[in-house]
């Protein structure tokens, strides 16, 4: 949630044109005359768009952290089915490392023998397949459907991350800057999904399988649920609502902006990440003191406690009264005016009791 795209980029071009890939890629007999003679632009094509999409993946949470290099590529697909494609080798012809021509170079596998590792893909004639290689098309079809299907589910997330749990949360779920209760869940859901076109209607949870575990915790066996998703998409649903079930709450913090959890106990409107101009202090530092004097400048019952405050820090400075009687007073004044913020008592009454 805390990573935002390039202004450059629009995510849903990137979904429209890797699911045209998956049309002028997907390799029949019969197929498409432009598709067919075009078909190694539309390789690299679709492999520069993958590009951009794995730059993004580097600067996202937790992909910056976990991705290995090399990633696979389409290419890697396309090789492992190499056969359906022109080579230009000759018998004659000895691969090694230093084997170059236009259709690939020389790579040497696991087991130490070379072969060639395609970079143009030309389709070869594909009118009269053995039942063995209909089967293998078929499975490079189907590999390379899965693998732009990876990407249009990590691009779709995305949308539905900015589009739906965002203004779900910033909008509804902090409305009374408090954890709201189960029925405000339910609520605000509701409200949400009849007020905003794209809603969370839009999202279908999909798992392939649903289970339990028992996993050994810091001391003792817990039993854990073992849920395998179909989509990334999916598993943010479903984390997302069992997380607000058990108060785990995301907020945006109001100082940096960024997005950080909140845990069932204490509400936080800012997050202790390190401030970049002091890492001594975090936001929650700054921004208790920007609170406390917002209140301060605009809640009467605020106003009047903090001049009441300083009044008697000083007659404590001053030894004019003990640390027990600070301590005691600050303990009713602070009672008086949480009394005061509820309506419990008026006004003129806070006023005068808490200057005595």
């Amino acid at each position: 949630m805390n990573y935002t795209p390039p202004k450059n980029i629009d995510l849903k071009d990137f979904i429209y044109e890797i699911r045209q890939f998956k049309i002028r890629l997907n390799i029949f007999p019969e197929m498409d005359y432009d598709y067919f003679h075009g078909f190694n632009d539309n390789v690299h094509d679709a492999m520069s768009l993958l590009d951009k999409v794995n730059k993004m993946l580097r600067k996202l949470p937790p992909y910056n952290k976990i991705l290995r290099y090399p990633i696979i590529g389409l290419d890697d697909f396309l090789n492992s089915h190499d056969y359906f494609f022109e080579n230009g080798l000759n018998s004659s012809d000895r691969i090694d490392e230093d084997y170059v021509s236009e259709y690939g170079e020389g790579e040497r596998d696991e087991n130490g023998n070379y072969f060639l590792r395609l970079h143009t893909f030309d389709l070869v004639t594909l009118d009269d397949l053995e039942d063995y290689m209909e089967d293998s098309l078929r499975e490079l079809n189907s590999s390379i459907s899965a693998f732009l299907d990876m990407y249009i589910g990590f691009l779709t997330a995305i949308l539905q991350v900015q589009q739906i749990f965002k203004p779900f949360i910033t909008e509804y779920i902090h409305r009374k800057e408090s954890f709201p209760a189960p029925n405000d869940v339910a609520e605000y859901f509701s409200e949400f999904n009849k007020s905003k076109a794209i809603n969370f209607g839009e999202i279908r949870c999909k798992m392939d399988s649903f289970g339990y575990k028992s996993l050994k915790g810091k001391q003792e066996l817990m039993l854990c649920e073992e849920i395998r998703f179909t989509d990334i998409g999916s598993f943010l649903y479903y984390d997302f609502f069992n997380g607000l079930k058990h108060n785990f709450l995301p907020n945006q913090c109001k100082n940096c902006g960024k997005f950080f959890l909140i845990n069932g106990g204490r509400y936080f409107s800012y997050c202790d990440s390190p401030l970049s101009d002091e890492p001594n202090k975090t936001c929650r530092d700054v921004g208790a003191r920007r609170r406390y004097g917002d209140k301060c400048k605009n809640d009467p019952v605020w106003q009047t406690y903090n001049r009441a405050y300083k009044a008697h820090y000083a007659r404590y400075l001053k030894k004019k009264m003990s640390v027990a009687q600070f301590e005691e007073w600050s303990r009713f004044a602070s009672e008086l005016r949480d009394k005061a913020l509820a309506g419990e008592i008026t006004f003129e009454q806070y006023y005068s009791d808490i200057r005595r």
